[in-house]
């Protein structure tokens, strides 16, 4: 769907401001615990409304979804149930039909040189990335994931390893070697999880987000 105008996001979000206070004011919004005594953080609850107001400004979903999403988020007592309300909604990333998934892992090796996948590639629930002697770069902006709990591995004997990931969904680094330099910002209850075996014998590990700079810019030196 085509991005609706700012100004048009703008007043159906100011005029719904009123059904949020209205439902906090009820205590949907109060952060309560569930029969087993857990307790929802505050944050959680805010990253999945975000979510879905990201949803609407980019009309991937009407008026009356904006306000079920809205409304099942402000109404949930855990995050299990956030979640079950985000999986509701379209996903950031794509999810691949029932029957295109990959049987087995998926195995991608290079032997020298750069690897790079871009674009739009197929993700299998479990997949294996190598490098002999190259650097790695993996963007998961448009891949499809088989699954909405990916393992994915990935190794290069020499050079740094970069992967680029949907804002929102989750990554759980399980084990690494190499030091790992995370940008990444919380991920929304709900949203596809990748799970990280990650490993670069000499190189860095760069996790970001689509947009964001791989490394801060020097300031140019003073003059003399």
């Amino acid at each position: 769907m085509l991005r609706r105008p700012l100004a048009a996001t703008v007043a159906t979000l100011a005029a719904r401001s009123v059904l949020w206070q209205r439902l906090s004011k009820a205590g949907l919004g109060a952060n309560r615990g569930d029969p087993k005594g857990q307790v929802m953080r505050d944050d959680a609850r805010q990253r999945a409304t975000d979510f879905v107001k990201e949803l609407y400004a980019a009309g991937d979903i009407d008026a009356d979804g904006f306000d079920t999403g809205v409304g099942g988020v402000l109404a949930a007592r855990t995050e299990d149930e956030i979640a079950e309300v985000v999986r509701s909604l379209p996903a950031p990333v794509a999810l691949t039909s029932p029957g295109r998934r990959l049987a087995g892992p998926l195995e991608i090796h290079s032997g020298f040189g750069r690897l790079r996948l871009t674009g739009r590639w197929q993700v299998a629930a479990e997949t294996h990335i190598s490098a002999d002697l190259g650097s790695i770069m993996l963007d998961l902006t448009e891949a499809e994931f088989d699954d909405r709990v990916i393992d994915l591995h990935v190794y290069s004997g020499c050079g740094n390893i970069t992967i680029i990931v949907p804002r929102g969904v989750g990554v759980q680094v399980i084990r690494h070697r190499g030091g790992v330099d995370s940008r990444l910002g919380a991920p929304v209850p709900g949203l596809p999880l990748v799970r990280l075996d990650v490993t670069t014998n000499i190189g860095r590990v760069h996790l970001r987000h689509p947009g964001t700079q791989g490394r801060a810019k020097r300031r140019p030196a003073a003059k003399r």
